[in-house]
């Protein structure tokens, strides 16, 4: 990656560190909600963040030492794409329960078998049909559903709360996953163009963050009463 440089490597971390962050929110938010699915929202945001360092961290070896650890950067999506799904699980439980529902058992139930038919269809189009890289588009596929899954989740519940500055923050970076693929196939790549891309990247994960910790200070105002009525 000839236009990677290290100051675009080290930038690299903000987004880390800002979904980090709102993972850590949201998993506050689903313990406060619904204790049996906090363990799904811990497990999906570490695994998530292990996604993102992963990535971050092979940035900066190539950058600073030129060796291509090609397991790190393949490591974001095996590593993404479940967290993600865990962690849509969690809140799709989390929001039930706060409406009198119990979808604990539902939640684990789906979770499992779209893990279980993800990993059917890697094994497929890897060992199957020996398909080169077989298993990206299967775990792009339960990312991107997973992804828009949970954006949906929390841009409906801050809308019902009334709090239309919340639900913007999650479309923000809900907005800037549809706007990250067309340029990341942009070819060849230039530096601005990996600094856009970087830049929009911060902007979301920044967003989605300050959303988070928005709607976790409303539960908790809420003293643990319906998170979809209207104060």
């Amino acid at each position: 990656m000839a236009t990677l440089t290290l100051p675009l490597a080290l930038f690299n971390l903000i987004p880390v560190a800002c979904t980090a962050l709102g993972l850590f929110f949201l998993a506050r938010l689903v313990d406060g909600l619904d204790p049996a699915s906090r363990d799904m929202a811990w497990l999906g945001g570490v695994l998530v963040v292990l996604a993102g360092l992963a990535k971050a961290s092979w940035k900066l070896i190539l950058v600073v030492t030129g060796a291509d650890l090609t397991w790190l950067a393949n490591a974001l999506f095996p590593l993404m794409a479940p967290g993600l799904a865990l962690v849509a699980a969690a809140l799709m439980s989390a929001f039930a329960r706060s409406s009198g529902r119990d979808w604990s058992a539902r939640a684990r139930a789906l979770v499992g078998l779209l893990l279980l038919l993800t990993a059917t269809l890697v094994l497929i189009r890897t060992l199957g049909l020996g398909i080169p890289r077989g298993w990206f588009l299967p775990l792009l596929g339960l990312a991107s559903l997973a992804n828009l899954t949970m954006s949906l989740l929390l841009i409906a519940n801050a809308w019902r709360r009334g709090r239309r500055g919340l639900a913007a923050l999650f479309g923000v970076n809900l907005a800037m996953v549809f706007a990250l693929p067309p340029i990341a196939l942009v070819s060849p790549t230039s530096l601005a163009l990996h600094w856009l891309e970087q830049g929009l990247t911060a902007l979301g994960t920044a967003a989605f963050a300050l959303g988070a910790h928005g709607l976790l200070g409303i539960v908790r105002s809420a003293r643990a009463g319906p998170l979809g009525a209207a104060e």
